[in-house]
C-alpha cells in the first residue's frame, strides 16, 4: 500500500486539493493502517491488490473526512465541488465504504471482521 494513491483517492472523491489537503494527510495516514490491519498478507505483497486497498484506505478517509468536518463545517467548497449537507456526505460515505469493503473481500483478513453483541436471553 502507497500513502499517494490513498491521498490520491481521497482528493478525488473529497475534491478537497493543494494546502487543504494535506491537513488531511495524518487522516490517510491512519486509514491505510486501519485497512492494512484488515488485510490478508498475501494481499499486501501483490502491487494490484494493493492499489485496490490504497484505494480502499481513500474511500474510508473521506468517510472520516465527513465525520470530522461535519462537526465543524456547515459547508465546504472544493473547486467545482460543494458539500453543504454533511448528514447526507457521511450516509453516502459510509455506503461506498461498505460496498468498497465488500467487493474487496477476498483480500481481507475475515477473522478481523467481528464485533460484539448484546444477546437477550
Amino acid at each position: 500500500m502507497k500513502l499517494s494513491y490513498v491521498i490520491d483517492r481521497f482528493a478525488l472523491i473529497s475534491g478537497i486539493e493543494g494546502e487543504e489537503l494535506s491537513k488531511w494527510i495524518p487522516v490517510c495516514t491512519e486509514s491505510m493502517e486501519e485497512v492494512r490491519a484488515m488485510a490478508r498478507e498475501d494481499s499486501l505483497n501483490n502491487e494490484s491488490s494493493a492499489k485496490r486497498l490504497s484505494a480502499l484506505a481513500g474511500v474510508l478517509a473521506y468517510y472520516k473526512f465527513t465525520l470530522y468536518a461535519g462537526e465543524n463545517i456547515k459547508s465546504i467548497t472544493a473547486g467545482t465541488v460543494s458539500i453543504t449537507n454533511f448528514q447526507e456526505a457521511r450516509v453516502r460515505a459510509k455506503e461506498l465504504f461498505e460496498r468498497e469493503k465488500s467487493e474487496l473481500s477476498p483480500l481481507l483478513d475475515a477473522s478481523r471482521d467481528f464485533c460484539f453483541k448484546r444477546v437477550r436471553a
